[in-house]
Protein backbone atom coordinates (compact mmCIF):
# COMPACT_ATOMS: atom_id res chain seq x y z
CA UNK A 1 0.00 0.00 0.00
CA UNK A 2 0.99 3.63 -0.39
CA UNK A 3 2.29 5.68 2.52
CA UNK A 4 -0.80 7.90 2.39
CA UNK A 5 -3.03 4.82 2.63
CA UNK A 6 -1.11 3.45 5.61
CA UNK A 7 -1.43 6.83 7.34
CA UNK A 8 -5.17 7.05 6.74
CA UNK A 9 -5.94 3.48 7.75
CA UNK A 10 -3.52 3.51 10.68
CA UNK A 11 -4.78 6.77 12.12
CA UNK A 12 -8.42 5.66 11.83
CA UNK A 13 -7.56 2.44 13.69
CA UNK A 14 -5.66 4.32 16.40
CA UNK A 15 -8.71 6.52 17.01
CA UNK A 16 -10.93 3.44 17.19
CA UNK A 17 -8.64 1.83 19.76
CA UNK A 18 -8.50 5.10 21.70
CA UNK A 19 -12.30 5.15 21.88
CA UNK A 20 -12.30 1.86 23.80
CA UNK A 21 -9.37 2.57 26.14
CA UNK A 22 -10.41 6.19 26.72
CA UNK A 23 -12.49 5.30 29.84
CA UNK A 24 -9.23 4.33 31.57
CA UNK A 25 -8.15 7.98 31.57
CA UNK A 26 -11.22 10.20 31.02
CA UNK A 27 -14.97 10.20 31.35
CA UNK A 28 -16.12 7.21 29.29
CA UNK A 29 -17.73 7.78 25.93
CA UNK A 30 -21.25 6.46 25.35
CA UNK A 31 -21.11 3.01 23.75
CA UNK A 32 -22.86 4.30 20.63
CA UNK A 33 -20.11 6.86 20.03
CA UNK A 34 -17.41 4.23 20.53
CA UNK A 35 -19.05 2.05 17.90
CA UNK A 36 -19.43 5.02 15.56
CA UNK A 37 -15.67 5.64 15.78
CA UNK A 38 -14.94 1.94 15.26
CA UNK A 39 -17.23 1.58 12.25
CA UNK A 40 -15.80 4.73 10.69
CA UNK A 41 -12.34 3.14 10.97
CA UNK A 42 -13.48 0.43 8.57
CA UNK A 43 -14.22 2.98 5.83
CA UNK A 44 -10.63 3.82 4.75
CA UNK A 45 -9.58 0.17 4.81
CA UNK A 46 -12.58 -0.94 2.75
CA UNK A 47 -12.19 1.97 0.31
CA UNK A 48 -8.48 1.33 -0.26
CA UNK A 49 -9.01 -2.41 -0.75
CA UNK A 50 -11.82 -1.71 -3.21
CA UNK A 51 -9.68 0.76 -5.14
CA UNK A 52 -6.82 -1.73 -5.34
CA UNK A 53 -9.17 -4.42 -6.58
CA UNK A 54 -10.06 -2.33 -9.63
CA UNK A 55 -6.67 -3.33 -11.05
CA UNK A 56 -8.39 -6.51 -12.22
CA UNK A 57 -10.38 -4.64 -14.86
CA UNK A 58 -8.90 -1.12 -15.17
CA UNK A 59 -5.62 0.02 -16.71
CA UNK A 60 -2.85 0.59 -14.15
CA UNK A 61 -2.80 4.35 -14.85
CA UNK A 62 -6.51 4.68 -14.07
CA UNK A 63 -6.11 2.72 -10.84
CA UNK A 64 -3.20 4.92 -9.81
CA UNK A 65 -5.18 8.11 -10.47
CA UNK A 66 -8.15 6.70 -8.56
CA UNK A 67 -5.94 6.06 -5.55
CA UNK A 68 -4.45 9.56 -5.81
CA UNK A 69 -7.90 11.09 -5.49
CA UNK A 70 -9.41 8.58 -3.07
CA UNK A 71 -7.43 10.28 -0.32
CA UNK A 72 -9.61 13.39 -0.70
CA UNK A 73 -12.92 11.90 0.58
CA UNK A 74 -11.11 9.68 3.11
CA UNK A 75 -9.56 12.88 4.46
CA UNK A 76 -12.85 13.51 6.31
CA UNK A 77 -13.04 10.16 8.14
CA UNK A 78 -10.79 11.07 11.10
CA UNK A 79 -12.55 14.43 11.37
CA UNK A 80 -15.83 12.65 12.00
CA UNK A 81 -14.14 10.18 14.32
CA UNK A 82 -12.63 13.03 16.31
CA UNK A 83 -16.05 14.65 16.60
CA UNK A 84 -17.37 11.56 18.37
CA UNK A 85 -14.97 12.22 21.25
CA UNK A 86 -16.58 15.60 21.96
CA UNK A 87 -18.93 15.37 24.97
CA UNK A 88 -19.13 19.03 25.83
CA UNK A 89 -16.82 22.03 26.22
CA UNK A 90 -14.25 22.65 28.89
CA UNK A 91 -15.17 26.18 29.96
CA UNK A 92 -11.75 26.85 31.48
CA UNK A 93 -10.09 26.10 28.15
CA UNK A 94 -12.59 28.31 26.33
CA UNK A 95 -11.91 31.21 28.66
CA UNK A 96 -8.16 30.89 28.23
CA UNK A 97 -8.51 30.85 24.45
CA UNK A 98 -10.77 33.90 24.61
CA UNK A 99 -8.33 35.67 26.93
CA UNK A 100 -5.60 35.26 24.31
CA UNK A 101 -7.96 36.68 21.67
CA UNK A 102 -8.77 39.67 23.87
CA UNK A 103 -5.08 40.35 24.37
CA UNK A 104 -4.21 39.97 20.69
CA UNK A 105 -7.24 41.61 19.06
CA UNK A 106 -9.57 43.17 21.64
CA UNK A 107 -12.03 44.67 19.13
CA UNK A 108 -12.62 41.37 17.33
CA UNK A 109 -12.67 39.10 20.37
CA UNK A 110 -16.05 40.32 21.61
CA UNK A 111 -17.91 39.85 18.32
CA UNK A 112 -19.67 36.79 16.94
CA UNK A 113 -18.32 37.23 13.42
CA UNK A 114 -18.23 39.45 10.37
CA UNK A 115 -20.91 42.01 9.61
CA UNK A 116 -22.41 42.79 6.21
CA UNK A 117 -19.53 44.85 4.84
CA UNK A 118 -17.14 44.58 1.91
CA UNK A 119 -14.35 43.35 4.16
CA UNK A 120 -16.71 40.90 5.81
CA UNK A 121 -17.67 39.47 2.43
CA UNK A 122 -14.01 39.05 1.41
CA UNK A 123 -13.15 37.27 4.65
CA UNK A 124 -16.18 34.98 4.50
CA UNK A 125 -15.44 34.03 0.89
CA UNK A 126 -11.80 33.46 1.85
CA UNK A 127 -12.85 31.10 4.62
CA UNK A 128 -15.02 29.19 2.17
CA UNK A 129 -11.82 28.26 0.32
CA UNK A 130 -10.72 26.05 3.22
CA UNK A 131 -13.11 23.38 1.92
CA UNK A 132 -11.91 22.95 -1.69
CA UNK A 133 -8.28 24.01 -1.18
CA UNK A 134 -6.89 20.50 -0.68
CA UNK A 135 -8.40 18.97 -3.85
CA UNK A 136 -7.56 22.19 -5.71
CA UNK A 137 -3.94 21.76 -4.65
CA UNK A 138 -3.88 18.23 -6.02
CA UNK A 139 -5.55 19.43 -9.22
CA UNK A 140 -2.88 22.12 -9.67
CA UNK A 141 -0.21 19.47 -9.18
CA UNK A 142 -1.80 17.42 -11.97
CA UNK A 143 -2.29 20.43 -14.24
CA UNK A 144 1.34 21.45 -13.79
CA UNK A 145 2.59 18.05 -14.89
CA UNK A 146 3.87 17.25 -11.39
CA UNK A 147 1.70 14.22 -10.63
CA UNK A 148 4.84 12.27 -9.72
CA UNK A 149 4.95 14.28 -6.48
CA UNK A 150 1.46 13.28 -5.35
CA UNK A 151 2.84 11.00 -2.63
CA UNK A 152 4.95 13.83 -1.23
CA UNK A 153 1.98 16.20 -1.39
CA UNK A 154 -0.19 13.84 0.65
CA UNK A 155 2.59 13.08 3.13
CA UNK A 156 2.80 16.73 4.22
CA UNK A 157 -0.95 17.39 4.12
CA UNK A 158 -1.98 14.25 6.01
CA UNK A 159 0.62 14.55 8.75
CA UNK A 160 -0.14 18.23 9.37
CA UNK A 161 -3.89 17.74 9.43
CA UNK A 162 -3.97 14.50 11.41
CA UNK A 163 -1.72 15.97 14.10
CA UNK A 164 -4.46 18.55 14.64
CA UNK A 165 -7.10 15.83 14.83
CA UNK A 166 -4.99 13.89 17.34
CA UNK A 167 -4.78 16.88 19.70
CA UNK A 168 -8.41 18.03 19.31
CA UNK A 169 -10.06 15.61 21.82
CA UNK A 170 -7.84 17.06 24.56
CA UNK A 171 -9.04 20.62 23.88
CA UNK A 172 -12.86 20.40 23.91
CA UNK A 173 -14.30 23.82 23.18
CA UNK A 174 -17.06 25.51 21.23
CA UNK A 175 -15.99 27.94 18.52
CA UNK A 176 -15.79 31.58 19.67
CA UNK A 177 -18.82 32.61 17.57
CA UNK A 178 -20.97 30.50 19.92
CA UNK A 179 -19.70 32.31 23.00
CA UNK A 180 -20.27 35.92 21.92
CA UNK A 181 -23.24 37.68 23.45
CA UNK A 182 -24.17 39.91 20.53
CA UNK A 183 -24.95 39.07 16.91
CA UNK A 184 -24.24 41.34 13.92
CA UNK A 185 -27.30 43.36 12.97
CA UNK A 186 -26.73 42.55 9.28
CA UNK A 187 -25.25 39.26 8.13
CA UNK A 188 -24.02 38.77 4.57
CA UNK A 189 -25.03 35.86 2.36
CA UNK A 190 -21.51 34.41 2.36
CA UNK A 191 -21.61 34.15 6.15
CA UNK A 192 -25.08 32.60 6.04
CA UNK A 193 -23.72 30.00 3.61
CA UNK A 194 -20.68 29.33 5.81
CA UNK A 195 -22.88 28.85 8.84
CA UNK A 196 -25.18 26.52 6.89
CA UNK A 197 -22.20 24.34 5.95
CA UNK A 198 -21.00 24.25 9.54
CA UNK A 199 -24.46 23.49 10.86
CA UNK A 200 -24.86 20.46 8.59
CA UNK A 201 -21.29 19.29 8.14
CA UNK A 202 -19.14 20.14 11.16
CA UNK A 203 -18.57 18.45 14.52
CA UNK A 204 -19.86 21.65 16.22
CA UNK A 205 -16.61 22.09 18.12
CA UNK A 206 -13.23 23.50 17.23
CA UNK A 207 -10.34 21.45 15.96
CA UNK A 208 -7.24 22.41 17.90
CA UNK A 209 -4.95 23.39 16.29
CA UNK A 210 -7.15 24.44 13.39
CA UNK A 211 -7.13 21.57 10.89
CA UNK A 212 -8.48 23.88 8.18
CA UNK A 213 -5.53 26.21 8.59
CA UNK A 214 -3.02 23.39 8.93
CA UNK A 215 -4.21 21.64 5.77
CA UNK A 216 -4.32 24.94 3.84
CA UNK A 217 -0.75 25.85 4.77
CA UNK A 218 0.41 22.27 4.22
CA UNK A 219 -0.96 22.36 0.66
CA UNK A 220 0.74 25.72 0.08
CA UNK A 221 4.09 24.55 1.40
CA UNK A 222 3.99 21.32 -0.60
CA UNK A 223 3.24 23.28 -3.77
CA UNK A 224 6.02 25.76 -2.95
CA UNK A 225 8.43 22.83 -3.00
CA UNK A 226 7.42 21.65 -6.48
CA UNK A 227 5.61 24.60 -8.12
CA UNK A 228 6.79 27.85 -6.45
CA UNK A 229 4.45 30.24 -8.28
CA UNK A 230 1.37 28.16 -7.52
CA UNK A 231 2.62 27.68 -3.97
CA UNK A 232 2.86 31.43 -3.42
CA UNK A 233 -0.69 31.90 -4.72
CA UNK A 234 -1.96 29.19 -2.37
CA UNK A 235 0.03 30.68 0.50
CA UNK A 236 -1.73 34.01 -0.04
CA UNK A 237 -5.10 32.23 0.04
CA UNK A 238 -4.08 30.37 3.20
CA UNK A 239 -3.32 33.63 4.97
CA UNK A 240 -6.75 34.97 3.99
CA UNK A 241 -8.39 31.74 5.18
CA UNK A 242 -6.65 32.24 8.52
CA UNK A 243 -7.86 35.84 8.79
CA UNK A 244 -11.38 34.74 7.86
CA UNK A 245 -11.27 32.02 10.51
CA UNK A 246 -10.32 34.47 13.25
CA UNK A 247 -12.35 37.54 12.28
CA UNK A 248 -15.34 35.37 11.41
CA UNK A 249 -14.93 33.76 14.87
CA UNK A 250 -14.84 30.27 13.41
CA UNK A 251 -11.62 29.69 15.33
CA UNK A 252 -9.67 31.28 18.15
CA UNK A 253 -6.47 33.08 17.21
CA UNK A 254 -4.36 30.46 18.98
CA UNK A 255 -6.04 27.68 16.96
CA UNK A 256 -5.05 29.41 13.77
CA UNK A 257 -1.49 30.27 14.78
CA UNK A 258 -0.80 26.74 15.95
CA UNK A 259 -2.42 25.33 12.80
CA UNK A 260 0.09 27.24 10.67
CA UNK A 261 2.98 26.19 12.94
CA UNK A 262 1.86 22.56 12.73
CA UNK A 263 1.90 22.69 8.93
CA UNK A 264 5.34 24.29 8.95
CA UNK A 265 6.67 21.67 11.35
CA UNK A 266 5.23 18.81 9.28
CA UNK A 267 6.72 20.27 6.10
CA UNK A 268 10.24 20.54 7.51
CA UNK A 269 9.98 17.13 9.18
CA UNK A 270 9.06 15.58 5.83
CA UNK A 271 11.33 17.74 3.65
CA UNK A 272 14.02 15.10 3.09
CA UNK A 273 11.36 12.69 1.79
CA UNK A 274 9.76 15.13 -0.65
CA UNK A 275 11.08 13.65 -3.86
Amino acid sequence: MRTSEWIQIGFAVVLAVAAWIQPLFFQPLPVRQRWNITLLAIVPFAAVMLARSTAAFLPQLYVSILRDWLTVPLFLVPYWQTGQFFQGPNHRIEQRLLAFDRWLMPQTAGTSGTARTGLGLVLEVAYLFCYPLVPLGLLVLYAGGQRAYTASFWLVVLIATYLCYAITPFVPAYPPRDLAGSQPSKVGKARIFNRWILKHGSIHAISFPSAHVASSFAVSLALLRFMPVAGLAFLFISVWISLGAVVGRYHYALDVLLGAVTALGAFFACYRYLT
